[in-house]
């Protein structure tokens, strides 16, 4: 029926189908301009080193900020730890505490801090493995090794060192608790 309609409507039309044919494309210049040329200036070694000036300042500023970023993330974790040591701690208290440390997790290093990285990464495996109530004293060693390492700054070889070791052998005993 459909193709009887269309022989009709191609009789109709001068006996036979026209072959379709490609558009032009549309002329858009009137819509889109060109590219204006990138400025390009020189700039005087004066100019140079002041824009290097307020970049280091904006850098500084920032640290600074991350500091408190992490203090505030610490905070948090700590409070959500509380919690979860209720008598009538529930799941979702302990998906709370999970949450953030891992918001610790993916913040830390960014602020400067790799080795609370690190310590709340081990707190995440260690917390995705345990139910209300258990783990508490290695939950808690995390917690303080956690608030110790952001004491002590985000940058620096001694607190990396000692960092490392806490590190380790936090991740030892929550390798050891998880396999036995």
């Amino acid at each position: 029926m459909f193709g009887k309609l269309l022989s009709k409507a191609n009789l109709a039309v001068g006996g036979s189908r026209k072959q379709s044919q490609a558009l032009p494309p549309p002329d858009i210049s009137r819509v889109i301009k060109p590219a204006a040329p990138a400025y390009s200036a020189t700039f005087t070694e004066a100019a140079t080193e002041s824009l290097a000036a307020d970049a280091e300042r904006a850098v500084d500023n920032l640290a600074e900020q991350f500091e408190v970023w992490m203090r505030r993330d610490l905070e948090s974790l700590r409070a959500t730890w509380a919690d979860a040591q209720q008598p009538e701690a529930t799941a979702e208290d302990y998906r709370r505490l999970y949450t953030a440390a891992h918001n610790i997790t993916g913040a830390a290093p960014s602020y400067g801090f790799p080795a609370v990285a690190r310590l709340s990464k081990s707190l995440c495996l260690l917390l995705s493995q345990t139910r209300p109530g258990e783990n508490a004293p290695l939950i808690n060693l995390h917690v303080e090794a956690c608030r110790a390492a952001i004491a002590a700054g985000p940058e620096g070889d001694a607190s990396h060192s000692v960092a490392d070791a806490v590190c380790e052998a936090l991740e030892r005993r929550v390798a050891s608790r998880l396999a036995g």
